[in-house]
């Protein structure tokens, strides 16, 4: 039967002191607390409440009743999906997330070079590649993917500063983009700190343009951050709420501010690229890296039945994300393995009472279990049955 999850939260510098604990109706920590994880992810899986396991150990007992035969023939005896709701009060890094065939030559890399999992020097935390989505809960601002080269080399052409104005001569050809990438993020630390300074002295003067006001905002967050140069190449995003932006392997991307859930593989594999004060694997990133323009993959909501959209994610069969709004008097039914995440109201999932903010494990055992309530909840399952 479905279990009540007691999930934890992490805390990172960009997150809220007051969202997440608002949301779990408890008083704030006194800290900036970024993401609640729910799911089974070794790092910080969920607990069952009453039983003290965690979720992880619970499917590892049972997994072909937790998980079912199709998910384990398919992923192994461990839960695929991780769901997340995220409060982003600052920005945070600019990062990229490898293929499984990059993730499980990277973890190797790494176990090689003697570094442990706790490591603040380790990248890969796992072998699972780690494809996301986020789903704008408030307003959400993101960026996502390299802009169109020739748009970027327009804006920076009158420069004043050598080596901007000379970036968009790189910019306009063929494989401009990729050339002046791998440059800016090879430099050593005297050359990059000028060409940061002359960005962050052009981004203050012409702040009225939109590209150098987003360099000006981001600077005042991380001053002499050399990405702040590939933030200047990157598009930026505003999601309202509901939409949902995909973002595939090897794509740049950060989150700038706003709430969002972010339903993922389940893996904590980031290699940084700036805008950070933690590990910057330049390297690695260079590796990974997808050069081409555009990346983002926008996911629109299609109904999936009364009060119910669904968010496709083509060729991902580890996630299907729902949004189901519950009305009294009307049910819905999920189908393990599955997790359900309340954001408003209440709702009851497979006999469990949720709260606004809790979260229930639905397992596989139960393959049509009853959601009924009053207010909203995300689901969050496998792909491998669409038609569930």
């Amino acid at each position: 039967m479905a279990v009540l999850l007691d999930n934890p939260v992490r805390s990172y510098a960009w997150g809220s002191p007051t969202v997440l604990p608002e949301l779990l109706g408890r008083a704030p920590s006194g800290q900036p607390e970024a993401e609640l994880w729910v799911g089974a992810h070794p790092g910080s899986p969920s607990t069952v409440v009453g039983d003290g396991r965690s979720l992880a150990d619970v499917i590892a007992a049972d997994p072909e009743a937790t998980l079912g035969d199709d998910v384990v023939r398919r992923f192994g005896p461990r839960l695929p999906f991780l769901l997340k709701v995220l409060a982003v009060e600052r920005p945070l890094s600019i990062q990229v997330h490898p293929t499984i065939e990059q993730a499980i030559e990277g973890y190797a890399a790494e176990d090689a070079a003697g570094l442990a999992l706790d490591d603040p020097r380790r990248s890969y935390h796992d072998r699972n590649h780690k494809p996301e989505m986020a789903v704008a809960v408030t307003p959400f601002e993101a960026l996502v993917g390299f802009d169109d080269p020739a748009e970027v080399a327009t804006v920076l052409a009158p420069s004043e500063h050598t080596d901007l104005a000379g970036a968009a001569a790189v910019l306009r050809d063929q494989d401009g983009l990729e050339r002046l990438v791998r440059r800016w993020l090879t430099l050593d630390d005297a050359a990059a700190a000028q060409i940061v300074s002359a960005l962050t002295a052009e981004a203050s003067a012409r702040r009225e343009e939109p590209r150098f006001a987003l360099v000006h905002r981001l600077a005042e967050a991380y001053p002499h951050d050399r990405g702040l140069l590939l933030a200047l190449l990157l598009r930026h995003h505003t999601l309202a709420p509901g939409e949902a932006v995909f973002v595939p392997a090897g794509v740049p991307h950060a989150y700038l501010s706003g709430v969002a859930v972010e339903p993922q593989a389940s893996s904590d594999n980031t290699l940084r690229a700036g805008l950070t004060p933690k590990h910057v694997d330049t390297a690695e990133v260079l590796r990974i890296l997808r050069y081409q323009p555009g990346g983002a993959v926008p996911v629109p909501p299609v109904p999936g039945g009364p009060g119910l959209d669904v968010y496709p994610i083509p060729g991902v069969d580890e996630l299907r994300l729902g949004r189901v709004r519950l009305t009294p008097g009307a049910t819905a039914t999920v189908s393990g393995p599955c997790l359900v995440l309340v954001l408003d109201g209440m709702a009851t999932a497979g006999g469990v009472e949720l709260a606004r903010g809790h979260a229930a494990f639905v397992p596989a055992a139960e393959p049509d279990a009853t959601l009924t309530g009053d207010g909203v909840a995300f689901t969050l399952t496998t792909a491998l049955d669409q038609a569930r």
